[in-house]
Parts: structure tokens; C-alpha cells; sequence
């Protein structure tokens, strides 16, 4: 696979009339694939959806679009509960969610569409129907969440790209809310009755099997200007991280909610 600048080069030494044993001694690139270039053979299955150039890889791709907003929320979905297939031809990435929440899947699914504007997104019931999963198939997933590697994400390093830490910077509540719809909740913490005053008030946790995660979901918070406690529970083998402060709950209840 040859990047796109140069196939670009090839191309406008062919146009000054080069033959293709000139520009492949020129270039390094095999007359074959000269040959390729000059007369193209591929029709795609599908001439009426326009195609791209991945910005990472420099293969033709289906049109990614997402602003700053949506791609902290992909992130989000992802490291949470998400996980990408790599298939013979393509990619797979899947989102299992609670089929009890349909705004959380509704939400998804908008995701998705906004994303991969050209590619269908399936919303398939799993176990028995208490999950519901909501894919999509693209070849260029692992360019786009290159935290995909083999084995499971807690099992794995997971660290972002600078462009990624931008975006996480500049959206930390997209990033906090898709984190806590799939791997957190909001519940009423209610303090001993026995006691002079009870009082009950809400909270919000995080739980996650990955410390980086936990560290990438902190540090959100952290932007976000939300203050939180992280605690390691070594009987489920996992951290968990708690908002409970008034004015931090508060914050989180306006960009957060409650799972719906």
C-alpha cells in the first residue's frame, strides 16, 4: 500500500509522457502497480456513494465525518462498552448496551449515523434481549480508535493520541457522559436513618476493570472541573470512581442526566 502523494507523483509523471519502466525505476514502485494507476480496472459495488482518502492510512475510505463533540462521544462509547471485530475485509465495532435505556441506544444509533454518514448501523438484541448491540462495519475503524489491539482493553495499554488528548480537552463531557452511560449510573446515597438528621442525595459512579480508562475518565473530570474520589476494589478486581460533591453532581446532572 503506497501513500496517496505518492500515486499522486506517479500520475504526473505519467501525463509528461514517461513510460511505466521509467517511472517505476524513478519511483521504486513496481510496473505493475504503474500499470495499475494509469488504467484503473476497479469499479466500486457502489459507483453513487463518494469515496475518501483516510487521512492515517491513505486508503480509499467512505466518507468519516465528526465534530470534536461527537468523536469524545464515540471515544466514550468505545473504551466503555465497545469493542472492534477485525474481519477478512473490514472492521466491526460494537456497542453493547442495556435494552432497558432505548434513549442511551437511540443516541448511539444518532451517533453512528453522524459519523459514517454512508454506512448502515445495525441495532441487533443479544442475550436473550437484555442487550442490545448497535454496529457498524468500516475499514477504517482502527484508524479512527487506534486504542483497538488485540486481547481485552483492561488486559491492554490504553493511552490516546495528541490529537486525541485535544479533543478530550476540549470536550470532556461528551467523553464523561458516554463513559458513565455504559460503565456507570446515578443512584441516591442515603445516610444512616438512625441518625439524628438522615439525608439522601444523589451520586454518580464510574466503574471500569482498566486503570488507564479510569485515568482517561478522571482526567475528563478534571476539565470538566467536576470533583471525584477513585477508589480501587480489589474483591471485583476493578476502580471505581464516585462524584458525590454537591456542585459537581450538579454539573453532572445538566450534561449528563440520568440513564433514560
Amino acid at each position: 500500500m503506497h501513500p496517496p502523494q505518492v500515486r499522486a507523483q506517479a500520475l504526473a509523471l505519467v501525463e509528461t509522457g514517461l513510460n511505466d519502466c521509467e517511472i517505476s525505476r524513478r519511483l521504486g514502485i513496481p510496473r505493475g502497480t504503474i500499470l495499475d494507476w494509469r488504467r484503473p480496472t476497479y469499479v466500486p459495488r457502489n459507483p453513487e456513494v463518494p469515496r475518501e482518502t483516510c487521512p492515517r492510512c491513505g486508503r480509499a475510505a467512505r466518507p468519516i465525518r465528526f465534530s470534536r463533540a461527537d468523536y469524545a462521544e464515540l471515544l466514550g462509547f468505545y473504551l466503555g462498552d465497545g469493542w472492534i471485530s477485525d474481519l477478512p475485509r473490514t472492521q466491526r465495532l460494537r456497542i453493547s448496551l442495556d435494552s432497558k435505556y432505548g434513549g442511551i441506544i437511540e443516541s448511539a444509533r444518532g451517533l453512528l449515523e453522524r459519523c459514517f454518514p454512508h454506512n448502515p448501523v445495525g441495532v441487533v438484541p443479544s442475550h436473550k434481549g437484555a442487550c442490545v448491540s448497535v454496529s457498524i462495519y468500516c475499514s477504517h475503524l482502527g484508524c479512527l480508535l487506534p486504542q483497538h489491539g488485540p486481547g481485552k482493553k483492561h488486559q491492554r495499554r490504553i493511552e490516546l493520541e495528541s490529537w486525541q488528548e485535544t479533543i478530550l480537552e476540549a470536550e470532556p463531557w461528551r467523553f464523561i457522559r458516554a463513559c458513565i452511560w455504559t460503565d456507570g449510573c446515578a443512584f441516591i446515597n442515603r445516610t444512616d436513618i438512625h441518625r439524628a438528621q438522615p439525608y439522601e442525595y444523589l451520586s454518580y459512579d464510574f466503574s471500569n476493570r482498566s486503570r488507564d480508562i479510569v485515568e482517561l475518565f478522571v482526567r475528563a473530570c478534571a476539565f470538566a472541573g467536576v470533583a471525584y474520589r477513585v477508589n480501587e476494589n480489589k474483591n471485583r478486581r476493578l476502580w471505581q470512581v464516585r462524584i458525590n460533591r454537591r456542585q459537581s453532581v450538579a454539573k453532572t446532572m445538566e450534561h449528563v442526566g440520568v440513564k433514560s
